[in-house]
């Protein structure tokens, strides 16, 4: 069984890396005590919970035979879970600015996940 088959790896990495940064700086008004803690959990996340969605958008993408309806799919299922699942972790416990926090996939996960979807067809259509 090949991991590759369930997460997409260097597309995670690079975004937890992105999106870790991201929150890191958002909440720095906090100190980096409360920063570094809020940008580790959506780091770990965007590793590893993003490189599973990322992989289900990237699925879902290929399953219809209409290229519009694929794309639409992996991105609409893939950013639905995204945002709720970063709002929830950011809600659970210590980050002080959670919306703030889960904003950068608010704005960026919809055109990233159309982007990836996208992507997807086309590498294996």
């Amino acid at each position: 069984m090949k991991i590759t088959k369930y997460i997409n790896i260097k597309t995670g990495l690079i975004g937890a890396i992105i999106m870790g940064t991201i929150v890191f700086f958002v909440n720095l008004e906090f100190g980096w005590q409360a920063a570094t803690p809020a940008a580790v959990k959506q780091a770990a996340y965007t590793f590893l919970f993003g490189g599973i969605v990322i992989k289900l958008c990237e699925t879902l993408a290929l399953k219809p035979q209409n290229k519009w309806k694929g794309i639409f799919l992996g991105a609409i299922v893939a950013s639905i879970i995204t945002i709720s699942a970063v709002f929830l972790v950011h809600n659970l416990k210590g980050t002080p600015k959670p919306f703030e926090s889960t904003l950068p996939v608010i704005i960026l996960g919809p055109p990233g996940f159309i982007f990836l979807a996208a992507r997807s067809r086309k590498e294996k259509i």
